[in-house]
């Protein structure tokens, strides 16, 4: 019998790039961890599947992002790199939406999956704020003034 169960909670398609850039198909499934007879809760899990059906996964007892964090590790360290939401230091999780695999941006209206592409709405409103705050910043005086 075995005794680790993962439970897919969601899955579908990766976005993930090789070191040349080059774009490299993927699926992935997410969802928790169990363990023993009764299936006791032990984390969570990303899985991703390459075409050749190599498979990478990451996992963590508490986080679902960190799962997600762990995954991207252990892709870097063959030359691949996941790009999706939730490895975007803007992306975050509300109480609520917590270890569910959805989250937001501020500048997004929108709730979105951890495992999709940052929106380019998200993009272009992050670099017009930016320029925004540099504008600011650019004219203040810090400390006294002689």
């Amino acid at each position: 019998m075995e005794w680790r169960h993962n439970e897919v909670r969601a899955a579908g398609a990766a976005i993930l790039v090789d070191r040349d850039g080059l774009p490299v198909t993927a699926t992935y499934k997410m969802g928790i961890v169990s363990t023993g007879r009764s299936r006791v809760f032990a984390g969570h899990f990303v899985k991703l599947v390459l075409a050749s059906e190599t498979e990478f996964t990451g996992e963590d007892e508490h986080s679902m992002r960190s799962a997600l964090w762990r995954l991207a590790s252990n892709l870097s360290s063959v030359k691949l790199e996941l790009r999706c939401s939730g490895l975007d230091e803007r992306w975050w999780e509300s109480g609520l939406s917590a270890n569910t695999g959805w989250g937001y941006f501020a500048t997004y209206p929108k709730a979105v999956h951890m495992m999709t592409q940052v929106q380019e709405q998200v993009e272009q409103e992050t670099s017009a704020l930016d320029r925004e705050i540099k504008e600011a910043v650019s004219g203040m005086r810090v400390g006294r003034q002689h």
